[in-house]
């Protein structure tokens, strides 16, 4: 994979801070250095405090309470992100959605220990176990219900194992899914048709290149709600 100038400039200060460093340090794909853990900690911490203010509920429990609609989505935040779906993308994500169908959705977020961590081994599998738990309940208990799944981040990697993780028979439920600087972007989902599948990574995203720094234009996807509600509109 090609390496922009920017990136390749945003290394050489990581590889300069990390000589000053005796702390072990995270490899990074296609190119030969290491970012050193605090400054990757540094970086998300800055990132999730960025999205710290919510303009509507970032905790949504709708199908744990038992409720029921004609849309159900299930929605999994990014690292550090606040309550369960998140604020700034999850919050904006759902609520635009409900908006375009009103009446019509009800949310359910992911409850999962959103540390780099996870993020660093691909993906939380506690948060992608309690998906898959969420998916098959939204299944049992809204039969008639049209599924749509959503991540940030993190959450795309634990969508991925999520989904990963169903019977083929419940892949069939999940009309869309709708993900937002995926770090697994490349990567298909077992028994979801690609046309299912919407996936928002901008150029200078480094997450999406496999580069664990959520700056530049990891942060800027909020712009991009609208037309990913306006899709989910046209599947449900």
């Amino acid at each position: 994979m090609k390496i922009s100038p920017l990136y390749l400039f945003l290394f050489a200060a990581v590889v300069t801070a990390s000589s000053y460093s005796t702390l072990s340090s995270v490899p990074i794909p296609y190119v030969n250095v290491s970012i050193p853990p605090e400054i990757i900690t540094a970086a998300f911490t800055s990132a999730a405090a960025s999205q710290a203010l919510c303009l509507s509920n970032d905790v949504r429990n709708d199908v744990d309470n038992g409720l029921c609609n004609e849309v159900v989505i299930i929605y999994a935040r990014g690292t550090f992100g606040s309550g369960n779906i998140g604020c700034d993308v999850g919050v904006a994500f759902v609520d635009a959605v409900s908006a375009a169908e009103p009446a019509r959705v009800i949310v359910q977020g992911v409850p999962y220990n959103a540390d780099i961590l996870g993020y660093l081994n691909g993906g939380s599998e506690e948060g992608a176990k309690n998906m898959a738990a969420l998916i098959e309940k939204a299944a049992s208990q809204c039969p008639c219900a049209k599924i749509v799944l959503g991540g940030f981040s993190q959450g795309a990697q634990v969508t991925h194992k999520a989904v990963a993780r169903i019977a083929a028979t419940l892949s069939t439920k999940v009309v869309g899914i709708v993900l937002f600087g995926d770090p697994d972007n490349d990567q298909p989902f077992p028994g979801v048709p690609e046309k299912n599948v919407l996936t928002f990574c901008n150029l200078d995203d480094p997450i999406c290149f496999g580069i664990p720094l959520p700056i530049l234009g990891h942060q800027k996807y909020k712009k991009d709600v609208a037309k990913a509600a306006a899709w989910v509109a046209g599947k449900v």
